[in-house]
């Protein structure tokens, strides 16, 4: 496929297909992550595959219990807001229930450059947490993993969407991923999850985008 048509295919795609998705596809699409640029070639990704329905219905129990354990303190002082919070999970979060692959990713940070020496200059914490979390390198990187695996999946015909929705429940997901394969590395927190299948539906709507003259400047 030529690449800005790939591009302008990658949509995200939350209905999917009872088909399974061959182990060498996967690996193919986890080995574009690999490839991806990383600031210092730190390589600070860790990918789990769920490709078991029970693994995955799993994760969504702990997703759904975090969820509700949130929503029921809010829907103590508000109930619109907890309610509101709980169609949220379902919408944009438990789709992922049909989908046959997940990829849970897990992440560590990074000091940027200049860091450590912006420091000894004695800057002030404002200055470092500028420099440190906003722009945030360390998920710079995950981010260009991420698209490297969501663009090789609609090459290989598949879809894919790319969810940050379930982070409130990241510290009961790392539990899930320890207990399931023992990977226990307290640097290491999750991030977010990919989701993948062949999509159930041919025809997707793209959300608009804004212009090129919108976004982009030409500094002379």
């Amino acid at each position: 496929m030529e690449y800005f048509d790939l591009i302008a295919k990658r949509q995200s795609i939350r209905k999917y297909k009872e088909e399974p998705l061959p182990r060498e596809d996967v690996e193919k699409i986890l080995d574009a992550a690999r490839l991806s640029p990383s600031g210092k070639n730190l390589q600070n990704w860790r990918f789990f595959v769920l490709d078991t329905k029970a693994n995955i219905d799993a994760l969504c129990e702990i997703i759904q219990g975090k969820n509700e354990e949130i929503a029921g303190k809010i829907a103590q002082t508000d109930e619109e807001s907890g309610a509101r919070f709980r169609k949220f999970c379902k919408n944009f979060t438990l789709f992922i229930k049909d989908a046959p692959v997940i990829i849970l990713t897990m992440a560590k940070d990074y000091l940027p450059s200049g860091y450590q020496e912006l420091k000894l200059s004695g800057a002030t914490k404002e200055e470092l947490d500028d420099l440190a979390y906003k722009p945030n390198p360390g998920m710079q990187n995950i981010g260009s993993a991420m698209e490297h695996m969501a663009l090789a999946a609609t090459n290989l015909g598949y879809g894919s969407c790319w969810l940050t929705s379930a982070n409130y429940a990241g510290a009961e997901i790392k539990e899930f991923i320890k207990e399931k394969t023992g990977f226990d590395k307290e640097e290491y927190f999750f991030t977010c999850m990919l989701s993948l299948g062949v999509p159930a539906d041919t025809e997707h709507k793209s959300p608009k985008r804004k212009e090129l003259a919108d976004i982009a400047y030409f500094v002379d």
